[in-house]
């Protein structure tokens, strides 16, 4: 049996890697408890691209040895979009809070919110709350590694919300949440959106990809590894944001910004293990934008940008989600339109990515993917058309489809209780 000295240090290193998007194979070795996935779904159309055919935040038990996701005995397939007070609309972004059994979705619509869940013994999802974040449409949503507040990322109003946490882990209704507007980042010169034009990386390979230069539009916020500075991708002015972040009160201070090319459409990041490298996906020139990172400071600077897509491809690709994978020297990242899964193999030297190939992502335009928390699989989310998650196992740095599909309409994101 492990001793105290060893669950602590288990848990220690898994919420370490979490805030990497890496998960910890420790944390499982050390309890038996089953682990639950949550799924996040796009319940109201509005949007051609959103589907619109989830149900509210999909609850699943995960089998240990093959990923297979069930149902949970007795709960129903989801928590829904209405009834029983759950006031979800949209929940297509989620986060677990680091240390108690809490799940938090991030409504995303006009007037955007965020709801609460607490996480039963038997993985069963139940509300606990509801807040406004004060801004528009929410695409995604992280908590601090301290747990002491959650961020949000706005994406029609182009902002930030942070939203303080009390210590059990509800919203401090006492405080409302604060707006940092992106494009006041740049300070006296405000940033100014990118034109909305076909990016150099799009054009080499004939493509079409624009969209949504006409402002700001926030897609992630998250922190750093260590919790000092919280990073913010926006996708219209083709930027990462790196904040100061203050511990006691939630303020957000002192930006920098780093450009990728014009055009390209920031939208989401990963850190290597060393919190030295950070790579991010550019939606429309459907590159990996590699950075260095300084954590004393949190300046970026951009070093390269690689295409995500195969030689020789020609047309129109979106890129989407990535994942560092357990090892630390590969990652992966999606494509829509071209419905792949692209492998990165990092340079341990100098970090710098080389695309190995390219997986089918076994459905249509995947939105996102996340590893499950023994780190041995993949989960790739299909939100259009595709109304699934295909499951891929990981070894020695690469990925294989585990032939198992998981019927959720319009899937958008998945989260785990551990």
């Amino acid at each position: 049996m492990a001793s105290r000295r060893q669950l602590l240090q288990a848990s220690a290193l898994a919420s370490g890697l979490g805030a990497l998007g890496l998960a910890g194979s420790t944390a499982q070795a050390a309890t038996s408890r089953p682990v639950y996935a949550y799924v996040g779904t796009y319940t109201d159309g509005g949007k051609p691209w959103r589907g619109g055919r989830g149900l509210g935040v999909h609850q699943f038990m995960v089998d240990s040895a093959t990923g297979a996701l069930k149902p949970i005995p007795g709960a129903p397939p989801a928590v829904a979009s209405s009834g029983n007070d759950a006031k979800l609309r949209n929940p297509a972004s989620l986060a677990r809070h680091p240390t108690l059994p809490l799940l938090y979705a991030a409504n995303e619509f006009e007037a955007g919110s965020v709801s609460a869940f607490r996480i039963g013994a038997d993985g069963a999802l139940s509300f606990v709350a509801e807040m406004v974040c004060g801004g528009k449409d929410p695409a995604h949503i992280s908590v601090h590694p301290e747990g002491g507040f959650l961020f949000t990322a706005n994406y029609a109003s182009g902002d930030v919300s942070v939203i303080a946490l009390r210590a059990d882990g509800s919203f401090d209704a006492d405080r409302a949440a604060v707006i940092y507007k992106d494009a006041a980042a740049c300070g006296a010169t405000p940033c100014k959106p990118g034109a909305d034009v076909v990016p150099a990386a799009a054009r080499s390979h004939e493509g079409f990809a624009t969209s949504d230069h006409d402002g700001p539009h926030a897609h992630m916020v998250h922190s750093d590894p260590r919790g000092n500075f919280v990073l913010v991708a926006d996708l219209g002015l083709d930027r990462v944001i790196s904040y100061r972040f203050d511990r006691a009160t939630g303020v957000l201070s002192q930006p920098s910004t780093v450009a990728v090319s014009e055009s390209s459409g920031a939208r989401h990041f990963v850190f290597h293990p060393n919190g030295k490298w950070l790579y991010l996906v550019n939606e429309e020139a459907s590159t990996i934008a590699f950075m260095r990172y300084d954590g004393s400071t949190g300046v970026l600077a951009l070093v390269s940008e690689t295409s995500a897509l195969p030689a020789g491809f020609k047309g129109t690709s979106y890129a989407s989600g990535i994942r560092m994978l357990p090892d630390g020297q590969h990652f992966v990242s999606l494509n829509r339109l071209h419905d792949s899964i692209s492998l990165f193999r990092i340079d341990s030297r100098t970090g710098a990515p080389t695309l190995v190939r390219e997986e089918w992502s076994r459905g249509n335009y995947p939105r996102s993917c996340t590893l499950d928390p023994s780190g041995r699989f993949l989960y790739v989310c299909h939100n259009k058309q595709g109304d699934n998650v295909t499951i891929f196992r990981v070894q020695k740095g690469d990925i294989r489809f585990t032939g198992q599909y998981v019927a959720v309409g319009s899937a958008s994101a998945i989260e785990f209780s551990a």
